[in-house]
């Protein structure tokens, strides 16, 4: 979907949790902002931008970090403001690590819409991918190449039969396909869970915000949400991760065994060898017409 002008938010709104690794207690605020001052986190008085620039730390979420000041995990709540359209925001976060609350991203979509989202005077932009891109790290790789919309495919390569080979391709000409991404949680197998805290992380996470893998079993009572949860999580992560280029993609990306650490891999290098364009939404909109029937405000 294309929507032609920038958006922010109505209305302030807040949003508390812990944090998935830190397993601390934050509090979140959203403030609307005007057009062009992007999506800027506000940590201990320092303004944060949620650009690939100031991503530093990728093990297992992506954290940003601008004089001495870290926001960790921003990926969820950065992929729930993609679904939105949102493009300029401020989130003053009074701790190291945004909330993980389900482990999904659907609770912050629901806390933008209960704050109203508002259309803008100024048009949208847009990264229009123009020329294929590859980057890779051992046997997994990200492939971008030019596209009529966005489309977002993850292809998983587990030995868990649950999880296994399967594949999913999130496409925004769907406009009600994002649904089936945001409510997928973030997945851990019980195995790994003492070695991450051992790291200091996963400290906050349980069964009410994450899946967790016994073998071929799920412990969470409740099961998976879809049969392909995890892949469908690992589609949100990268959408997430994408939005850190400052501005939605035109283009279709395809990720084989990807994380974090080669999504951010892939955004510098589309910004580094320059294959996009960036273009008005009004632009898009008249030179590939069969997108219109997806324009909203």
């Amino acid at each position: 979907m294309i929507c032609k002008f920038q958006r922010t938010i109505r209305k302030e709104a807040y949003i508390k949790g812990i944090g998935l690794h830190s397993g601390e207690p934050v509090n979140v605020k959203l403030i609307p902002a005007e057009s062009y001052e992007g999506i800027n986190f506000i940590r201990n008085n320092v303004l944060i931008p949620a650009r690939i620039e100031y991503a530093n730390s990728f093990e297992f979420s992506t954290s940003l970090r601008k004089e001495g000041q870290t926001v960790r995990t921003v990926e969820h709540l950065m992929a729930a403001l993609y679904f939105t359209g949102i493009d300029n925001i401020y989130i003053h976060i009074d701790s190291e690590e945004l909330p993980i609350l389900d482990g999904s991203s659907i609770m912050f979509i629901e806390k933008i819409k209960d704050a109203g989202i508002v259309s803008l005077k100024e048009e949208k932009i847009y990264a229009v991918i123009n020329s294929e891109l590859n980057v890779s790290e051992g046997d997994k790789y990200i492939t971008g190449r030019p596209y009529r919309g966005f489309m977002a495919t993850y292809q998983a390569s587990y030995r868990n039969r649950i999880i296994g080979n399967k594949k999913y391709s999130y496409d925004s000409t769907d406009k009600d396909d994002f649904i089936n991404v945001a409510k997928a949680r973030t997945y851990c197998f019980l195995e790994e869970i003492e070695f991450l805290r051992e790291k200091g992380l996963a400290r906050g996470g349980s069964l009410d915000n994450a899946v967790v893998f016994k073998g071929e079993t799920v412990l969470n009572p409740e099961g998976l949400r879809f049969e392909d949860e995890p892949v469908k999580h690992k589609v949100l992560d990268l959408i997430g991760d994408l939005y850190l280029l400052g501005m939605p993609v035109i283009g279709e990306v395809y990720s084989f065994k990807g994380g974090h650490r080669l999504n951010a891999s892939f955004v510098r290098k589309l910004i580094d060898e320059s294959k996009f364009d960036v273009k008005y939404a009004s632009e898009i909109l008249s030179s590939i017409s069969h997108l219109k029937t997806g324009v909203s405000g």
